[in-house]
């Protein structure tokens, strides 16, 4: 579990970067940095799921 969210956090801070190189193009693909910034907040959301799993444990004691 810990690597898959290492993982993940790895491809968000990708696509961040991607973000970024894209918006700073004269003329920005906006659809293409509207589809990146989309698949980076199912990626957030998975991250969340997983934090939350991962300390659920936890908090039953």
């Amino acid at each position: 579990m810990y690597n898959r969210l290492k993982s993940l956090r790895s491809q968000h801070n990708t696509l961040d970067a991607l973000i970024r190189r894209e918006e700073l193009h004269p003329y920005p693909d906006t659809q293409h940095i509207r589809s990146l910034k989309k698949f980076k907040l199912r990626l957030r959301d998975e991250i969340a799921r997983i934090e939350t799993s991962l300390r659920a444990p936890q908090l039953a004691y």
